[in-house]
C-alpha cells in the first residue's frame, strides 16, 4: 500500500467516500495502481523477475509513463487477507450433498495445509450469505490457520430455514451486502490489506448486471480480487449476459477483477489455494497518473516492451480491465 497526502491509495482509487458510492480519486492523489499478476504458460508458475522498465501502460489505448513500480519481493507490497466466502448449506456433506457451497461440507480440512502459504502478514477469514437475507463476517481476519478452518466446517454445517422475505432474489441482495460489508472491514483496517475473495461455490448465480458491475467496481476500489473454487464433479451452470441478467456472477467477478474461477477434484484443493497465494505474492503494482478526471470508465491495457517483448507469447498477464477516475 501506498500513501499520499495522507490519503490511502489502492489499485485504482483514493478511498475518499464511503464504498457503496463510485470508485473515485482525491485531487491530492491522482495515482492509479494498477495490480498485475504474471504466468508462465509453459510451467503455470509465477514470473518473479520483471523490472519496470518491462512493462508499458495503456489508458484507453493512449500509453502513460509510469510513476511508481513495486513488486511482491519488497516489503511495502501489502499483505493479504483471504477470505473464505460460502453460501448457507441447505443440503449436505460431500459430493452431491447439496448445491453451491455444500459440496466442500466435511471436506474443510483439506484446506488447512494451503494456510501455511500464507506470508507473515497475511490474515485469512471467513464469511457467509443465505438465500433467507442473513450475511455474516463469522471470523475476522486472523493468524490463527487451525481457526480458520473450524469456522469454516461450522460455517458449512447443513442448516435448515424457511425464506421470510417477500421479494423473490433475498440471495442475490444478500451476497451484495456480504461482499459490501468485507470491504467495509478492510476500510477500517489499519494498515489496510488487499482483500482476496475466495468463493467455494458451485456459481449457480445470476444477478442484474448493473448491479454486478457496481459491486465490482468497489471490489476495484480496494484493489481486491476475487478467486473461486468449484468442485469438479458439480454440475456447471451457463455463462454469460443475457436480457440484463449476469449469469455465473462468481466467474465474472474473477475475470473483472483479474482472478480465475477453478473446477478442482477434492484433493487438489490445498494447491489450488497454494497457486492463489503464490501468484498474488509474485504481484507486479504498476502506478500511472489519470491523464483525465471524467468519472468514466477507462480500459485498461498493460503489456511488454523492451526486451521483454520476448516474453508477450510464453506469459500471460493478467489486470483489472477498467478503473474509474472521477473528483469527489
Amino acid at each position: 500500500m501506498m500513501c499520499f497526502a495522507s490519503i490511502l491509495v489502492f489499485s485504482g482509487v483514493a478511498h475518499s467516500q464511503p464504498p457503496s458510492q463510485a470508485p473515485t480519486f482525491h485531487a491530492q492523489t491522482q495515482l492509479v495502481l494498477v495490480d498485475v499478476l504474471a504466468r508462465d504458460l509453459k510451467t503455470g508458475l509465477p514470473v518473479r523477475n520483471l523490472q519496470r522498465d518491462d512493462f508499458r501502460v495503456f489508458d484507453n489505448k493512449r500509453e502513460v509513463p509510469l510513476a511508481t513500480f513495486d513488486s511482491g519481493t519488497h516489503a511495502s507490497i501489502r499483505p493479504l487477507t483471504l477470505w473464505f466466502i460460502v453460501i448457507c448449506n441447505e443440503g449436505g456433506k460431500g459430493e452431491g450433498g447439496g448445491d453451491a457451497s455444500g459440496w466442500f461440507s466435511g471436506r474443510e480440512s483439506l484446506f488447512r495445509p494451503a494456510l501455511d502459504h500464507l506470508d507473515r502478514g497475511d490474515r485469512a477469514a471467513v464469511g457467509h450469505w443465505c438465500d433467507n437475507g442473513e450475511a455474516n463476517l463469522d471470523l475476522l481476519p486472523t493468524a490463527n490457520r487451525d481457526a480458520v478452518i473450524a469456522k469454516l466446517t461450522e460455517t458449512l454445517q447443513p442448516i435448515a430455514f424457511e425464506h421470510h422475505r417477500s421479494d423473490d432474489r433475498p440471495g442475490e441482495l444478500t451476497l451484495q451486502r456480504l461482499v459490501r460489508m468485507i470491504l467495509d472491514q478492510t476500510h477500517q483496517s489499519q494498515p489496510q490489506p488487499l482483500p482476496i475473495l475466495l468463493f467455494l461455490h458451485t456459481d449457480i448465480t445470476g444477478m442484474p448486471r448493473h448491479e454486478a458491475d457496481a459491486l465490482v467496481d468497489e471490489v476495484l476500489e480496494t484493489s481486491g480480487f476475487a478467486f473461486g473454487i468449484k468442485d469438479a464433479a458439480a454440475p456447471g451452470f451457463p455463462r454469460g449476459h443475457f436480457f440484463g441478467e449476469q449469469n455465473s456472477v462468481l466467474h465474472y467477478f474473477a475475470d473483472q477483477t483479474a482472478g480465475a474461477y477453478y473446477s478442482v477434484p477434492p484433493d487438489q484443493y490445498p494447491k489450488t489455494v497454494e497457486n492463489i497465494l503464490e501468484q498474488l505474492h509474485a504481484r507486479y503494482e504498476l502506478g500511472f497518473k489519470p491523464p483525465k478526471i471524467d468519472g468514466k470508465r477507462h480500459q485498461l491495457k498493460v503489456e511488454f516492451t523492451g526486451s521483454a517483448k520476448s516474453l508477450a507469447n510464453t506469459t500471460r498477464l493478467r489486470y483489472r480491465p477498467e478503473y474509474i477516475p472521477s473528483m469527489h
